[in-house]
């Protein structure tokens, strides 16, 4: 699409806005625009100025054409006079995003909210999805949506020390260099470097990552997170560190826990619980700490509060009175994490007895 096409169709759909007359789908489009302004620049700056330049200037020439056929009654002029303000404004925001976006897809609205179906709540909200951004050490920022794969980014893009981020209601796979395969959890970041270089394979964790690890008896992986360290040379586990205490998951190969002076080994079908002053060891639910990477909630034995953090990360909302549920009891079953919200909700209603409501992205608890 031509620049001209480009302005042409930001025009045409900023007034259908403005009118009221824009469908779901064309709302929510604006919505990803206006919302991915702190989304890294890809047009050279001198290009960017100039043409902030151009836009502003035609917008201001049609701003001030309406301000002269104004009548000089006060409290229209002041009122009338923003709201042109705010259309210019926007409209600017409009033309320059869609100039862009012929060279960079804007951020996905994860989780995005929708009309609700059931008329029992206000608004609806869709499951999370695949997405990341991946950073290096000068800044440069890339978006990674559902078909985007690392391996298709220039090579010299992706050089030293990188940095995957994937937001709330987001999930996302990586293969590092070494061929060990990564999947991580909403909420979470990985540091790592292009290459790896030394006697060891070393990342860095922040919030849950399931890793399958290639073998290498000559060059052990290790994970860093908070204070802690997890080696491993070639195995399969879960690590959970959203919360103070960190919970590694072994399903298969065996597991080196090394955290402030303490040491542990751990064995499949087991999990090691790494706090402050120790490290403890017992048996654990495999299925239920790797759900997440089959694409389901397991409530198996979990507590209420554990199944609002997933509900939380998963579709990007807050709880509003969640500490006055007084609910004892462990939960049971599985939910698939391709449900709407309403879905998700509907369920927790049956089993606490309680009525939730959706308003935005408020979940309020009655």
């Amino acid at each position: 699409m031509t620049e001209d096409n480009q302005r042409e169709h930001a025009q045409k759909l900023l007034k259908k806005y403005l009118r009221g007359e824009c469908n779901p789908a064309e709302e929510q489009l604006v919505s990803k625009w206006f919302y991915s302004l702190d989304d890294e620049p890809t047009l050279p700056k001198n290009e960017r100025e100039a043409l902030l330049g151009r836009s502003k200037d035609v917008l201001m020439h049609k701003f001030e054409g309406e301000m002269n056929k104004m009548k000089p009654n006060k409290n229209v002029f002041t009122w009338k006079r923003i709201a042109i303000a705010a259309s210019v404004l926007f409209a600017l925001t409009i033309t320059v995003l869609f100039l862009q976006q012929g060279q960079t897809s804007p951020a996905p609205q994860l989780a995005a909210i929708t009309p609700d179906t059931t008329g029992l709540y206000k608004n609806d909200i869709l499951p999370g999805e695949r997405y990341a951004r991946l950073s290096n050490e000068h800044g440069e920022t890339h978006s990674l949506g559902k078909e985007d794969q690392v391996e298709n980014i220039k090579s010299a893009e992706l050089k030293g020390n990188l940095k995957l981020e994937v937001p709330a209601a987001g999930t996302y796979s990586i293969v590092l260099n070494d061929g060990t395969q990564v999947w991580l959890n909403a909420a979470s970041t990985l540091q790592y470097p292009d290459q790896f270089e030394g006697d060891e394979r070393r990342v860095k964790l922040i919030g849950e990552a399931f890793f399958q690890v290639a073998k290498d008896a000559n060059k052990p992986f290790r994970i860093e997170v908070e204070n802690s360290v997890i080696e491993v040379l070639g195995t399969s586990f879960n690590v959970n560190a959203y919360h103070k205490e960190i919970n590694t998951s072994l399903v298969e190969g065996k597991v080196k826990i090394m955290s402030q002076g303490h040491e542990a080994y751990l064995l499949p079908g087991n999990e090691a619980i790494i706090s402050t002053d120790k490290i403890r060891i017992q048996p654990a639910d495999i299925q239920k700490n790797t759900a997440w990477q089959r694409g389901e909630f397991s409530l198996e034995g979990s507590s209420f509060s554990e199944i609002i953090s997933q509900i939380s990360r998963w579709y990007n909302v807050d709880f509003i009175n969640a500490e006055d549920i007084t609910v004892s009891n462990r939960f049971n079953g599985t939910l698939s994490r391709e449900s709407r919200l309403s879905e998700v909700l509907n369920i927790l209603s049956f089993a606490t007895n309680r009525k939730f409501e959706i308003d935005g992205r408020h979940i309020i608890i009655r």
